[in-house]
């Protein structure tokens, strides 16, 4: 049998012994609810991807819609994004998420974002949260 691997936290097991657990108690099993939920999210996003993207690329300063689409769409930390635009951890929070000031959130791409959605949400998008709440309704 092969020595434990920590730099892949691998535990040695037979193909007989993965062979005998049963498909409902493998980590990758997904039920039927669990595929529909997955199906109903991905067509929400892809129903509202566009509408925030045109609204970041409007509305949000050149270096929130930098930060946004690093941390965001190329899944890099606030350190890569800091690193990379050679700005402090700290300056990345708050372009994403705005700072506290006397008690209230001040600034901050989502929180801009969240609040030009209330005010101009498409009708695409009310529809998209409606067919997605009745088919997780469906699903459950």
């Amino acid at each position: 049998m092969a020595a434990f691997n920590s730099d892949f936290w691998e535990i040695p097991a037979t193909s007989e012994y993965m062979e005998s657990v049963s498909n409902e108690r493998a980590l990758w099993y997904e039920t039927d609810i669990d595929r529909e939920r997955r199906y109903a999210l991905q067509d929400f996003f892809a129903t509202v991807l566009p509408h925030v993207t045109e609204l970041a690329s409007t509305r949000l300063t050149a270096r929130q819609q930098q930060v946004l689409r690093l941390y965001y769409f190329e899944n890099k930390t606030q350190e890569q994004i800091a690193e990379e635009l050679n700005l402090t951890q700290s300056t990345v929070s708050r372009h994403l998420f705005g700072t506290m000031r006397g008690g209230k959130r001040i600034g901050g791409a989502l929180a801009k974002l969240r609040r030009l959605m209330d005010t101009q949400t498409p009708e695409e998008v009310t529809t998209a949260l409606t067919t997605l709440q009745q088919r997780f309704a469906r699903a459950a």
